[in-house]
This record gives structure tokens, sequence and C-alpha cells, in this order.
């Protein structure tokens, strides 16, 4: 048994793993990005969150902390965040980010699909032997456009934005990240991981969460009680992406796994992570990162 806690700049997520067998799995809205220009009130947020899911999935077994986007930016903050807890952490690399999130979808590296792995800081756009990372994450296009509702009065132009940016044909997508389940949700009108993995979504899909969140307030999202609060926040960011990426591809499925099934299951099994890519020959005209890996205490 296992517990990964994956904090992203948008949520932070428990997972509890036994085996197989998912104990425990919850997702934490935080937002932190937002408030990252104010370290201190940054920091009591995401302590206040981080014990509440440390309290509320008390299994007693190894827990590990991971970090992403928000935090490789700041990894001090990341370290004076979990060192409060003692906790073995890591802050992923882009790299790790991307190619663990893969394998949560293909974990022995054979399909030919493509992953987009979609946070507040970044969009990850993965391959069995490949990656970019693009400053395409929802908080980032929160910040250049007006995606404010009601109205959202520069969606088209934010769609356009990422659609120029990948400027590719995506193929078979598997998209992972809270704004593929939040679509997917209003979609089926109900929150519930395991009833929402392997979702289809295609461009009417979209479209049409498009137009009726478009005519919305946050408080009326809010009073349809399907996401959690605070998901709101980034879901008209995550609509922009997502219809770009439905655009550019031949489908479009929503996984509600992440790179923190792939490492819980390496660390229950070996304690330590590893990366197959490598040992494969994929990638390998990026140097190892020699700290790759290694959890701190």
């Amino acid at each position: 048994m296992v517990r990964v806690l994956d904090l992203g700049s948008n949520s932070f997520i428990v997972l509890v793993l036994d085996g197989e067998k998912v104990l425990f799995e919850k997702v934490y809205e935080v937002g932190l990005k937002a408030f990252m220009n104010d370290r201190m009130k940054a920091l009591k947020i995401a302590k206040e969150i981080l014990s509440k899911a440390l309290n509320e999935s008390d299994f007693r077994c190894p827990t590990y902390v991971f970090g992403t986007s928000v935090f490789r930016d700041d990894p001090e903050f990341f370290k004076t965040l979990v060192g409060e807890f003692n906790l073995k952490s890591h802050v992923l690399t882009e790299e790790e980010e991307a190619m663990y999130s893969y394998m949560s979808v293909d974990p022995e590296l054979r399909m030919n699909i493509t992953v987009a792995d979609l946070g507040g800081g970044s969009l990850e756009i993965v391959r069995k032997d490949s990656f970019r990372s693009l400053r395409l994450g929802t908080h980032v296009l929160n910040s250049l456009f007006n995606l404010a509702i009601p109205g959202a009065k520069d969606f088209e132009m934010a769609v356009n934005y990422v659609t120029n940016q990948l400027s590719e044909n995506l193929g078979e997508v598997v998209g992972i990240g809270g704004s593929f389940v939040a679509i997917a949700a209003l979609k089926k009108g109900v929150w519930d991981l395991a009833k929402l993995d392997k979702e289809r979504l295609n461009q009417k899909d979209i479209s049409s969460v498009v137009r009726e969140v478009r005519q919305m307030s946050f408080e009326q999202i809010r009073k349809k009680n399907i996401l959690p609060d605070g998901r709101e926040k980034t879901l008209v960011a995550g609509l922009a992406v997502a219809l770009a990426i439905a655009q550019l591809s031949e489908t479009l499925i929503v996984s509600t796994k992440g790179y923190r099934y792939t490492v819980a299951i390496m660390l229950e099994k070996n304690g330590e992570l590893f990366q197959p890519w490598r040992a494969r020959g994929d990638l390998n005209s990026r140097p190892p990162d020699p700290q790759s890996g290694a959890l701190s205490s």
C-alpha cells in the first residue's frame, strides 16, 4: 500500500493504492497559481489543504509528495510546504511529469497515441518517445485572455492561440487533467472519476458545454453541484484547450488517472522511481537528470 499526493497549480490530489485497488482518491481544488504573488497567503492556503488531504486519507502506509509546474518555478516554496509535514518529496522535471503521465495510459510504451496533460501552468503533449511542454496551462490562458463568465469575451482568441501553438494533427488523444474531467462531468451531469474515465469528447460535446457555460456565472456553475468548488475558475480556459485539441485530433478520450498512478505503482513495488523510456533508448537526445527520481525527506 502507498499514498501519493500530486500537488499542482490547480489542485492537490491524493491517491492511496493497494496493488491495483484504489482505496482512496480525492481532488482538492486550490488554484495556487493565482496566489503565488502573495507567498504568505499561498503558503497558508496550501498548508490548510495539504493538512486536510492528509487527515482525510489517513492510511498507515508510506507517503510521497510530488510537485509539478508551479513548484518547478518556486522549489523553495515546495520545500517549505512539505517540510512542515516531514514527508518524502520530489519536484518532478518536465520530462518526468510528461512521461509518467503518459505511462498511466500506456505503461509498456507501445501505443501510437498522444497524451495531452493539462494543468494550471502548462500543457504537456506526450508520445511514447517524445514530449513538448507548452505554456498553455489554464492559469496562463486566464492571464492572457478575458475568459470571465458570463460572456468569455476572448474565448475564440484563446482557442486560436492554442491551435496555433499546437499546429499539428494529434491523432488519437488521451486527455489527462481536471479540466478534461470537468468537461466530461458537465456532459454526463456527475463528478465520478470511475464513471468518467475513458469518456469520449468530440467537438460537438465540447461546443455544447461552451455554449452553456458562457451564459452562466461562476455562482450558477457552483450551484449545479457537479464540479469541485474552485474548478469553475479554470473551466473556460480548459474548454479552450480541449476544443483546440478536438479540432486537431481524430478522437479525444478522457483519462482520470495521471502520473500519480505510475509513480504509486513504481514506489509500491520498488520503493524508488525509474525512467523506463530511457532504458528503451527513447528521448535519448536529452541527458539524464542526475537528481531525477530522488526523494528527499
